[in-house]
Order: C-alpha cells, then sequence, then structure tokens
C-alpha cells in the first residue's frame, strides 16, 4: 500500500488551520469567520498571522470593506475544500440519523414561487417526524444557488436547473419539467375558462423577472408567431403577482404548480397558455460535502416526496 501522505509533513502544520483558511475565504472578514467558527476574532487574527508565517503568503488582503484571498490561498483552499469535506462525510457516515431525537439545524434554499407552497408542507412533515430539527431557508434561484451551497448557506437548494458554474463538487437531482400556466383573476377579466390568444394578447401581462427584464421567453414564441403582448410592469417576487392581479385587468404567467396553488389560495383563475409554453427542468441540488450525511440524505428525499405530492395535486386539479 502505497502512503498518500507524510504524517511528519503534516504535523508541521496545524490542521485546525485549514479550517480557519476555509472560513476566511468563504466570509472574507475576521470577525464573520469567528462567527462561523464559534471563535473569539482575536483566535481568528492569530491563526491568520500563523497561517502566514506558514505559508509564506499573506492569505488575505484589504480590498475596501473586503478581505479578498490571494492567488496562492484560493489555489490551496480549492484543493484542501474537497477533503475536508471528505473527512466531514466519513465522520458523519458512521453516524445514524433518527429524525425523531435529532436536534439539528437544515438551511433550504428555493425560489419563492415554490417557497410559498412549499415550505408549509415540509414544515408539516418536520413537526411530525423530526420535531427537533430547524429549518433555516434562504432565497435563492438558478443563478444564485451554487454560491449559496458553496458558501455553506444552504445545505438543499430547489431551483430550476443551473446552466452555468456546475462543476463536480455540485450535485443535482432533476424532479420534473415545469411549464406556465396563465394565472388572473377572472372578475377582473369578466370571463373563466381557458383564455384564447387574441384576449390574451389584448391583456396586459405582469413578468415575473429577477433580473428586471421586461421580455422573456414567451415573447420569442409571440415574435416567431408574428404577434406580441403588453408587459404592464415586471415584479421580482411571485408573492406580489396575486395582490396586483386581484386589483388591475391583467394576466401573469407563473410556472404551473405554483400557479395552480396560487389560484386556489386567493380565488383567482388558472388555465394553459395559448401561446406553445416553454419549459424547464426543476431539480435539487446539493454540494459534495452533504452527499453521504444521513440527516442530509433524509432531508433530500423529504423535500422530492413533498414536491410530488404537491405536482399531483395540480394534476388532480387539472382534470377534475
Amino acid at each position: 500500500m502505497n502512503d498518500e501522505f507524510s504524517e511528519i509533513e503534516l504535523r508541521k502544520l496545524d490542521l485546525n488551520l485549514l479550517l480557519v483558511l476555509s472560513a476566511l475565504i468563504r466570509e472574507g472578514s475576521v470577525s464573520r469567520a469567528a462567527s462561523r467558527l464559534y471563535l473569539g476574532p482575536s483566535a481568528i487574527s492569530m491563526a491568520l498571522g500563523r497561517l502566514r508565517d506558514a505559508l509564506g503568503d499573506p492569505i488575505l488582503v484589504r480590498a475596501g470593506r473586503r478581505m479578498e484571498p490571494t492567488t496562492r490561498a484560493l489555489q490551496l483552499w480549492a484543493e484542501i475544500e474537497p477533503a475536508l469535506g471528505q473527512i466531514e462525510r466519513a465522520v458523519r457516515g458512521s453516524r445514524r440519523f433518527d429524525p425523531a431525537t435529532a436536534e439539528r439545524i437544515i438551511r433550504f434554499a428555493a425560489p419563492d414561487d415554490l417557497e410559498l407552497v412549499l415550505v408549509p408542507r415540509v414544515l408539516e412533515r418536520l413537526d411530525t417526524m423530526a420535531p427537533g430539527v430547524q429549518l433555516v431557508v434562504r432565497p435563492s434561484d438558478f443563478r444564485t444557488l451554487l454560491g449559496r451551497l458553496d458558501d455553506g448557506d444552504a445545505d438543499l437548494a430547489l431551483s430550476a436547473t443551473p446552466t452555468f458554474g456546475l462543476a463536480p463538487r455540485h450535485r443535482i437531482q432533476p424532479l420534473f419539467r415545469e411549464t406556465f400556466s396563465v394565472l388572473y383573476d377572472a372578475a377582473r377579466l369578466g370571463r373563466t375558462g381557458a383564455l384564447d390568444l387574441e384576449t390574451y394578447l389584448a391583456t396586459p401581462h405582469l413578468l415575473l423577472s429577477i433580473a428586471g427584464d421586461l421580455r422573456g421567453p414567451i415573447d420569442d414564441r409571440l415574435a416567431e408567431m408574428g404577434r406580441s403582448r403588453e408587459v404592464l410592469a415586471a415584479l421580482s417576487h411571485f408573492p406580489t403577482l396575486p395582490f396586483v392581479l386581484k386589483r388591475r385587468r391583467a394576466i401573469a404567467n407563473v410556472p404551473s404548480v405554483a400557479a395552480h396553488h396560487y389560484a386556489e389560495a386567493y380565488g383567482l383563475e388558472v388555465g394553459p397558455t395559448p401561446v406553445p409554453s416553454p419549459d424547464f427542468e426543476v431539480a435539487l441540488a446539493w454540494h459534495a460535502r452533504t452527499d453521504a450525511d444521513p440527516a442530509q440524505i433524509w432531508f433530500r428525499e423529504l423535500v422530492a416526496s413533498c414536491v410530488v405530492e404537491l405536482r399531483r395535486g395540480v394534476a388532480e386539479a387539472a382534470t377534475a
């Protein structure tokens, strides 16, 4: 058997300093790194000094109000971060997870359209099955979720599958393909049921856009047909939609799972889009460091089953 490392060499460096290095790079601040590791700022400052002496590198340099890692520090962190994750998984893997007695915090990130309908269901499950587990919910979308996973702000994220930035350290579990439905207030439009194309185009639209765009994939489909729509406003948060729809003659194109649950909760009408609907993949995502954590495996299965239930409710409503 060939040794892959030298214990003698590693003894020259306090391995706890590598945890400090990881926290400093993640947080970009001595005080926040101290909070992350439950240590005092002076202890982190002393550890940073020892790191600088051991590695012959500044490690962090000031850039305005933030401390930025040096190139050498980033290169080292890229190599040690997977190793730290493997150590954590090895330690956690030896423990059994009993949801009924477990006491821990799980961080979950979700876009607000699904957070509104999914999180209450998840909390009900936790209350029944794992009363000692506390849930921290963070906002996320396909642009930001990988950063949340890398930084440890989220253990698990639910979102449209990211189209860029994926790395071997990221795990993706596709759940379903989502399409769009039309959401509107029947009293404001003076009608119910599926909208024909002319009514759809004659009615002002509310567009959901985190980036503030006034154009989306549906506009591309309409352009192919030689048609266009009027966009009344671009909103950044899904929960704003039903309140605007209740007060304005307008319609919104909303991912179908959220649309059906919003319709039920707020007394709105939901139907198919009269133009071919764009679709996208919805997936769970997590970091490789939590891949074998029994608690995280259990929570991933819980969230996936809740998503299945939400979709089943939509399918039953569509056929009723």
